[in-house]
């Protein structure tokens, strides 16, 4: 794998949250420094926050609310007098499935790196992006943390994993830092996100997510019939019926939807790995002779 030229201070890119809501209760969360001033982390980390600490070392200091979008569990902060140089981002078109990425937050308080790698785009109804499925994982205390590039370039915002944990864990994707000039101020931080509104209302990808980090194959298999269907021109819907179709052992049946995935994306690495393992599997199959 590779490895990066100087490997950054994470703890100067990433830094430790502290939300203490009015009955005494906390929530430890993590942010980006943007530059300047200015923080971005997770609406669901600061929801009735009336205290927020950003721990800079051995130096605690209380952030201020600025701009926030509840529904996609974006919001920032301002931290005065912090005077950070500008986050560097990945360039707009560079981020795709089997982009090798490290998860950088603060789960339980204590710095942590999780090293892996994109293996889902998820569209979202919300411009700048799509969501970003990593096998990179975090844990709780993370959220708001960066999902960073080999070259340390910000790639997304860590927010919620599946509780099976495995390769479903998500980043908000850096493109909507860029519009962060379209974002309602006037948004409640109270407000549901995208990701924790039930059934339909959240996608397909919700659900499809949740039922494979469950290995539900049938389920799945149903779920993702529909959601072709109703995206055709989606690959990662195709790639939700690959999967379940591996799980359930149909592997000559999975081979077709999976390369409908590289139809629609010839970069995706996932589709890619899948499609090879299945043919060496089925060609394997094949070579054997029957057994008497």
């Amino acid at each position: 794998m590779a490895v990066l030229a100087q490997e950054p201070d994470w703890a100067t890119r990433v830094f430790k949250l502290v939300a203490t809501r009015a009955d005494g209760t906390t929530e430890l969360g993590s942010a980006v420094p943007l530059g300047g001033e200015r923080l971005v982390t997770n609406c669901h980390v600061l929801r009735q926050a009336a205290h927020i600490e950003v721990h800079l070392g051995d130096t605690v200091r209380q952030a201020l609310t600025d701009q926030r979008d509840a529904y996609r569990d974006m919001c920032f902060l301002t931290l005065h007098g912090l005077g950070a140089a500008p986050m560097a981002m990945i360039a707009v078109g560079e981020t795709r499935v089997g982009l090798e990425v490290m998860a950088v937050g603060y789960p339980a308080g204590e710095l942590a790196i999780g090293k892996g790698r994109i293996v889902g785009l998820h569209r979202c109804e919300c411009d700048g992006g799509k969501i970003i499925q990593t096998s990179a994982a975090f844990d709780r205390g993370a959220s708001g943390g960066g999902l960073f590039d080999r070259q340390g370039r910000l790639v997304g915002v860590l927010t919620f994993k599946a509780k099976a944990g495995g390769n479903f864990h998500f980043a908000l994707p850096a493109g909507w830092l860029r519009h962060a000039a379209v974002f309602s101020g006037e948004a409640s931080a109270g407000e549901e996100s995208f990701w924790e509104r039930p059934g339909r209302e959240s996608g397909y990808f919700l659900a499809a997510c949740d039922l494979g980090a469950q290995r539900k194959w049938q389920p799945l298999a149903r779920l993702a019939r529909e959601w072709t269907q109703q995206e055709p021109n989606n690959p990662e819907a195709w790639m939700a019926l690959g999967r379940a179709l591996k799980g359930l052992g149909r592997n000559e049946a999975a081979v077709a939807p999976l390369q409908r995935v590289l139809l629609l994306d010839s970069t995706h690495a996932e589709a890619k790995w899948a499609v090879e393992e299945l043919e060496f599997d089925l060609g394997r199959s094949l070579a054997e002779p029957d057994s008497l």
